[in-house]
């Protein structure tokens, strides 16, 4: 008798208004994270696109010509006149900033769009062929990925003979293995999907199914991937310029700037300090524009 009434409390406990508040609790909370993710990713999205006008308008606010030499101001600290010093050639620190800037954005934005494109064609078409044809691409895949990534990159680079041209198809010869991984699991994944299987039955040819149906339901984590790699390339050309196998002197680069402070390190700190800031706050930027795409495509199902 004491279970039984335990349990009608329970059931009595179980109202249709409480369960119904419970529910409209749980609408409003997804509908504000909803609205925060969509909030999130306007307000990066906004600063990421100023950032890509910026770099390529900032040599316009250049105070001084980033080629100019100065010997007579070699290490100036900064002041009015130079906001940023000099380097050691009595270079305005400030102009080859404002100069330098497109050369990292745009080669990553570059190395992203190439690689993103061609390991997605490939990843494509093995996820959706299959076969001998599959197994045959994924082992050199295998073949590129068991290089780590940056000593590959350089030696490809030092083999071209360095250069911004050359950096960059360097960084491509690497990177697309991982859009092409992702590609090939996200086909293999859709195309095993019921609404597939039934334009296949209506009649659509197998090209209609993978450019109409397929790779549009595929292409969701790619962008993420991509959005997320930015950052990773920039960093991966400031250091080959670093290492004198990017962007070719005296052509004004982060990384070269970098390169070029070292010896000055401890006499001359900001000579590595701005450029390092620079590439710091491009890297934080893209990185959190990367998030906020991830977060949008990609929600997170805990409700809890």
């Amino acid at each position: 008798m004491e279970a039984i009434k335990s349990f009608n409390e329970k059931i009595d406990g179980l109202k249709p208004s409480s369960i119904i508040s419970k529910s409209a609790a749980k609408i409003r909370k997804r509908a504000l994270k909803k609205n925060r993710t969509k909030l999130r990713f306007i307000i990066w999205s906004c600063i990421a696109a100023a950032l890509f006008v910026f770099v390529i308008i900032a040599p316009a606010f250049a105070p001084y010509d980033p080629y100019a030499i100065d010997l007579k101001n070699t290490l100036s600290a900064p002041s009015d006149i130079h906001v940023m010093g000099t380097d050691y050639v009595g270079r305005d620190i400030l102009s080859r900033i404002l100069c330098g800037g497109y050369r990292s954005v745009y080669a990553a934005v570059a190395v992203v769009a190439i690689t993103a494109t061609i390991g997605t064609i490939i990843g494509t078409l093995c996820g959706y062929i299959g076969g001998a044809f599959d197994v045959i691409v994924m082992r050199i895949t295998d073949a590129f990925q068991a290089f780590p990534s940056l000593i590959f990159t350089i030696a490809v680079a030092a083999m071209l003979g360095g250069g911004m041209l050359n950096a960059i198809v360097a960084m491509c010869a690497i990177s697309w293995t991982s859009y092409a991984r992702m590609a090939r699991s996200s086909v293999m994944s859709v195309k095993e999907r019921t609404y597939v299987k039934a334009a296949l039955i209506t009649g659509s040819s197998k090209a209609s199914v993978l450019f109409k149906t397929i790779l549009p339901n595929s292409l969701g984590s790619i962008i993420v991937m991509a959005s997320m790699h930015v950052s990773n390339e920039i960093l991966a050309f400031a250091g080959l310029s670093f290492l004198g196998l990017g962007t070719a002197k005296p052509f004004p680069e982060w990384g070269t700037m970098l390169n070029d402070g070292q010896q000055t390190l401890q006499t001359a700190p900001w000579t590595v300090i701005f450029p390092g800031l620079a590439i710091f706050a491009v890297v934080i930027i893209m990185g959190m524009f990367g998030d906020s795409v991830n977060e949008l495509l990609n929600p997170d199902k805990d409700d809890n």
